[in-house]
This record gives structure tokens, C-alpha cells and sequence, in this order.
């Protein structure tokens, strides 16, 4: 039952159902599971918290963000013949746009002021 917060400038997005995405770090928790329900909100502890949906997660891959360096790596294929690939520049702007993001230049700010140079964590869509 993973719990999602969004910044206030993605709840709509969110609700609408433009943004079925989301990217998360990797923390001390175990990542989420496809096929999980999860709980999507904006303002958790807070007074203005907003229930944005419930989704059924379709997928949940790993990704790596070199802001600084504008680049996104993400595994291709799967099982043993499993490779990190960076995605080329059209496939970016496709993943920043999913995201919430104006360009993908939007996104790679957005990391490099959130995350600092690198980020290393899971893409979750529903």
C-alpha cells in the first residue's frame, strides 16, 4: 500500500490523470510492487491534504538522473540479457513531459535542485 505526496504543483496533473507517473528515490523502505494499489495525495501532514486517486501500479523500473550532465539511465530487456542504456534526447523529453515537466531541460533543473548532481531511484506508473 504505497502512499504518494505530490507538490502542489503536480496535483492536478495528478487528479486529471495527465501525470500516471512518478519518480522516487530510493530510501529505507522496499520499492513498490506492481500490482499494489497505491494512494495518491498532495499536502500530507498538513491541513490541506487532498486525496488525488487510487491506482493500480502497472510497473516500477529502476532509473538514474545525472542532472548536471543531462542524462537518464534506465535498464533495457529483461532477465540476464538486462543492460543499463542512457535514453537518447526524444525519449527524455517523452519522460519529462509523463512527469509533469514543460521540456525536459524542466526536469533536469527540477532533479538538480531537489537531488543535487545525481539521483538514483524508481520510475512507478499506474
Amino acid at each position: 500500500m504505497p502512499i504518494f505526496n505530490f507538490k502542489a504543483r503536480f496535483a492536478e496533473a495528478v487528479r486529471s490523470g495527465a501525470k500516471r507517473q512518478t519518480i522516487r528515490a530510493r530510501g529505507k523502505r522496499p520499492p513498490p510492487k506492481e500490482g499494489s494499489v497505491a494512494y495518491l495525495y498532495s499536502g500530507l501532514r498538513t491541513k490541506q491534504v487532498s486525496k488525488l486517486g487510487e491506482h493500480r501500479i502497472t510497473s516500477v523500473t529502476l532509473i538514474s538522473i545525472g542532472a548536471a550532465q543531462r542524462i537518464v539511465s534506465m535498464p533495457r530487456g529483461t532477465g540476464a540479457t538486462a543492460r543499463w542504456d542512457n535514453l537518447d534526447p526524444a525519449e527524455v523529453e517523452q519522460l519529462a513531459r509523463a512527469d509533469g515537466f514543460a521540456s525536459a531541460g524542466e526536469f533536469f533543473d527540477f532533479f538538480q535542485s531537489e537531488y543535487g548532481g545525481t539521483f538514483s531511484g524508481y520510475l512507478v506508473k499506474w
